[in-house]
């Protein structure tokens, strides 16, 4: 039986109901709900959107059934008490309908214009920042005009890039901050992010860091080309599967090569970012020195991404067992990594 909204929050207030936090699983780039953070909320303001809650019901066949149960209704004004139940529950994660997703973007917006004159709400600019990316990139991935989303997402990596100056109390944000479980755009912004801070930490110009942060945006591009179950495949991979996977970075620097927000030097690093130190990555199987000097940047990042985040098939492992893994990591002929910017990583993780 569906429990109705106001019902809901009473029994989320009063510690009614069983809440089991788990890890965001993604349903692929068919999913009808996306996931919001709640910390982009303005409580005592009136919500746009229908506003979801996660939950089990038992369905037809009596067996537990996953359904999406209304919080929030759209015009409704959001009490600040109904956050902080959410809060004492330990619930992080919200829902909204994909075919709202415009509203949500607009809402998020609307809160950054009122955050734009506030200097010490860094962490919470950086939660509607994050937000605002994540769902640019999902517009900007699923449109067939690719163009004209790159100027908003553009945008929006400026407004990201003061606030991950390298000073201790904005490099402490990171690690907390970072989306903790994966989909394809979670899992491009952290990339971004990390690519960015890294870049300050070594003192690269605002410049570089700008390619490192649209680089690191749109690195995946190329696997929204191929079949959705491909790239979502739990099961080791046959070889000629392997063989098409290998063929993102290109069908990425296609997608994105004549698009003039675009710096050349981020398509460059779209396509080596699964290239080797040794010269047995892809798609080129480039040496070190003939890389971009900011691509061995961008393909430590994007690996130590992709080891710290939930997957379907894997827990994410933690930043000293991933960097373990990054150091142990060979290609045919030598260390898959350049040695001296996993030791920067290192460096800069530590200091963070």
């Amino acid at each position: 039986m569906q429990v109705e909204h106001s019902g809901l929050r009473r029994k989320i207030a009063r510690n009614k109901l069983k809440v089991k936090c788990q890890p965001f699983q993604d349903e692929g780039r068919s999913s009808v709900y996306l996931p919001l953070c709640r910390q982009v909320l303005m409580g005592g303001e009136r919500i746009t959107f229908n506003l979801f809650l996660k939950g089990l019901e038992k369905g037809e066949a009596g067996g537990p059934e996953i359904k999406f149960l209304t919080y929030v209704r759209e015009g409704e004004t959001l009490a600040p008490d109904w956050l902080a139940a959410l809060s004492k529950a330990g619930i992080d994660r919200l829902y909204f309908h994909r075919r709202d997703v415009d509203k949500v973007i607009a809402y998020l917006n609307n809160h950054l214009l009122n955050k734009a004159n506030e200097s010490e709400e860094c962490r919470e600019k950086y939660y509607l920042l994050r937000e605002h990316l994540n769902l640019s990139l999902l517009q900007s991935f699923e449109s067939p005009h690719l163009g004209r989303h790159l100027h908003q997402v553009k945008a929006s990596l400026e407004h990201l890039l003061p606030l991950l100056v390298p000073e201790v109390k904005h490099l402490s944000l990171i690690s907390d901050l970072l989306y903790r479980d994966y989909t394809i755009y979670q899992h491009s912004v952290n990339v971004a992010t990390l690519s960015m801070a890294l870049g300050l930490f070594l003192k690269k110009s605002r410049r570089d860091c700008l390619i490192l942060g649209m680089a690191g945006l749109f690195h995946d591009l190329g696997l929204t080309e191929l079949d959705e179950e491909l790239v979502n495949k739990r099961e080791p991979l046959k070889a000629e599967e392997w063989e098409l996977l290998k063929q993102h970075p290109t069908l990425g620097y296609r997608l994105l090569k004549g698009n003039l927000e675009m710096p050349l030097g981020a398509l460059r690093l779209v396509l080596e970012h699964h290239e080797n130190a040794d010269g047995s990555g892809y798609p080129q199987g480039l040496l070190l020195d003939r890389q971009h000097p900011l691509s061995r940047i961008l393909c430590l990042a994007e690996a130590y991404d992709g080891l710290t985040t939930h997957r379907p098939y894997r827990q994410a492992y933690t930043p000293y067992a991933a960097l373990k893994i990054l150091q142990g990591k060979r290609g045919s002929s030598g260390p898959a990594y350049d040695l001296q910017t996993l030791k920067d990583l290192i460096r800069f993780l530590a200091f963070s």
